[in-house]
């Protein structure tokens, strides 16, 4: 027991309790700056309470929310490369809405991801589609295509608007036909 005496052996032990400290505090989880929680960054399992003291009940038991994918008609898709650029627009509309509409994704999480797929005839009226639903704050994203397969490069393929609460999205796709 001569050696705990030692200056370097209690040298080490304060250099070793210290870095313990600082390597605790880096591999700390994020947490969310509006609510003091920590971030659910690994937790993809969208269990939810139907409980109403949850923050997001507001949203939950007031709205349905949903989310829109409007495929382009006219590009004559086959059903496989339109089931691609449709979960290529529902990834880019989580992120997007991951970072711009937090509560809105969570309600739609926690309610199934509802998502209805329907049609539009022509690139402009993508646009247009796109332009009303950011006009409403909505969180939308536009796919192009990378042209590799059966679309030219650059083909604007498939629109999502959402997840939001149903009533805006209809405000945006309620008079286009099922996909």
């Amino acid at each position: 027991m001569e050696f705990v005496r030692q200056p370097s052996f209690l040298i080490g032990l304060g250099l070793g309790v210290v870095t313990t400290g600082v390597l605790f505090k880096l591999l700390e989880r994020p947490r969310d700056p509006d609510h003091g929680e920590e971030e659910e960054t690994d937790d993809d399992s969208a269990v939810c309470s139907s409980e109403g003291d949850s923050e997001y009940s507001e949203v939950e038991d007031e709205d349905e929310m949903k989310m829109v994918l409007i495929v382009r008609n006219d590009l004559k898709m086959g059903k496989g490369k339109a089931a691609a650029q449709c979960c290529h627009a529902t990834l880019a509309a989580y992120k997007q809405a991951k970072r711009k509409c937090a509560k809105w994704l969570r309600a739609w999480e926690c309610n199934g991801q509802p998502k209805v797929t329907l049609k539009c005839d022509s690139e402009d009226e993508l646009q247009t589609l796109l332009a009303q639903a950011r006009s409403l704050g909505l969180c939308s994203a536009v796919i192009a295509d990378a042209g590799r397969t059966q679309i030219a490069p650059g083909s604007k393929t498939v629109l999502a608007v959402g997840p939001a609460p149903a009533e805006v999205v209809d405000r945006v796709t309620g008079h286009l036909k099922l996909y």
